[in-house]
């Protein structure tokens, strides 16, 4: 028997950016994100009982591209119709609303034709929130091959109200009626989501690999030249505006508190956020990076802060909390999605009522302040974190979950590779 035909042939629908499609492709002004797809990727190609094809909008330069790399089938497909590619073409387009007037026709027939093609056992997506880019083209396939849907967040929850968001939220409420199995995170909050939209889910459980630090703080009350850092894309949705006014209030009782802000913005945005800065009498405390190319580099900065803040508004939970974690770094966010699940055996993150910027500044000053309690928060969190999230178990509980949905008998149910676990070298 053929080596192929032992393997199960798996279809990925999902999105991402990491250096070496930057390289591949020549293009170098497009930021990295989705970094757990890059890492997923990195497990699953270790595996040799699955065939992986990995279907994702070229991003890149917007043209049908099809290579097989480490064993890995990938097929960028131009998810805009329009002859140029540059920011004019693509807002031009946007301008148009010709996604929403053929409701996804361009991205529906082109993922439809790669998938047929590929003809697999069964097609994982990763995220329904994106439609404007890759996961409306679930919806004229989702009959015909076995599917998975994996939750990476919820854009209905986005204070962001505009024609875009609301296609948005219509697609991703389409996607999850019409879903049968769920993989989601061991979080409640996810599945009371999901379950008010679709009442029949099936829920199958795994978590994403997390970009874990190659080194640990050991520097805890050492003089970390960095009081405070925020690390995520920085908008309304993260908190970051009471994130200031906290620091605003902080000052009050700790004068040269400083903050540190680490990632991508819009132009406009940042310059919102520098006046706020400027009316609360801020702006020599805090400092704005900007976006960082890798995970190591963010984790540099991140090593040299004394606590981690995201008071983030809707997040089940978030990689910058879990990475944080990992380093050794105590975090304080706001009590959200699956958060309040990380405290459920012991302390693991300060947590604060939403909203409640007073008791944000509290907590933030009472961990400057107390080098002991952060050391016991970043050593429990560390513990936590480490037995919880596994990098080793993700490839194991995905397979078993296409094992499942595929109704496979046990005796062809294959073992998962034992030394899948070069994520943690």
């Amino acid at each position: 028997m053929d080596d192929n035909s032992k393997k199960i042939k798996v279809v990925w629908l999902c999105h991402f950016a990491n250096q070496q499609m930057k390289d591949l492709f020549n293009v170098h002004n497009i930021n990295e994100f989705a970094p757990w797809i890059s890492l997923s990727i990195e497990l699953f190609k270790k595996e040799s009982n699955i065939e992986l094809h990995l279907v994702s909008p070229n991003i890149f330069n917007n043209k049908d591209v099809e290579f097989i790399k480490d064993g890995v089938h990938y097929y960028f497909f131009k998810y805009l119709p329009i002859p140029l590619f540059n920011r004019y073409t693509r807002k031009l387009h946007s301008l148009s609303h010709f996604d929403v007037i053929t409701d996804f026709f361009w991205i529906k027939n082109k993922v439809k034709k790669i998938v047929t093609l590929i003809n697999p056992a069964i097609v994982h997506l990763h995220g329904a929130e994106n439609a404007f880019f890759y996961s409306s083209g679930i919806l004229p396939i989702i009959d015909k091959y076995p599917h998975l849907t994996t939750i990476q967040g919820f854009v209905r929850n986005t204070l962001i109200k505009d024609s875009n968001s609301n296609q948005r939220i219509r697609i991703e409420e389409k996607i999850i009626k019409k879903t049968t199995h769920f993989g989601v995170r061991r979080t409640n909050e996810m599945e009371s989501i999901v379950s008010k939209i679709n009442t029949n889910a099936i829920f199958h459980y795994h978590n994403y690999p997390i970009s874990i630090p190659k080194t640990i703080k050991d520097n805890i009350g050492l003089a970390e030249p960095i009081d405070c850092i925020f690390f995520a894309r920085v908008c309304k949705d993260k908190g970051i505006e009471d994130l200031l006014e906290a620091i605003s209030i902080v000052k009050l009782k700790l004068t040269n508190v400083s903050l540190t802000v680490v990632g991508d913005v819009d132009f406009l945005y940042a310059k919102k956020l520098e006046d706020t800065c400027e009316s609360l009498s801020i702006t020599n405390n805090v400092r704005f990076v900007g976006f960082l190319p890798t995970q190591d580099d963010i984790h540099a900065y991140a090593y040299n802060a004394k606590i981690c803040l995201l008071p983030t508004y809707h997040d089940i939970l978030p990689g910058t909390i879990l990475e944080s974690m990992f380093l050794k770094l105590p975090v304080i966010a706001y009590a959200v999605g699956g958060l309040p699940e990380l405290n459920l055996e012991y302390n693991t993150i300060n947590l604060v009522e939403k909203f409640r910027i007073d008791l944000l500044a509290k907590e933030i000053i009472f961990l400057l302040d107390n080098v002991d309690a952060r050391k016991k928060l970043a050593e429990d969190a560390f513990n936590f974190v480490n037995k919880k999230f596994d990098n080793r178990l993700v490839t194991n509980d995905i397979i078993k979950s296409y094992q499942k949905i595929l109704n496979l008998p046990k005796s062809t149910q294959f073992e998962i590779n034992p030394e899948n676990n070069f994520l943690d070298d």
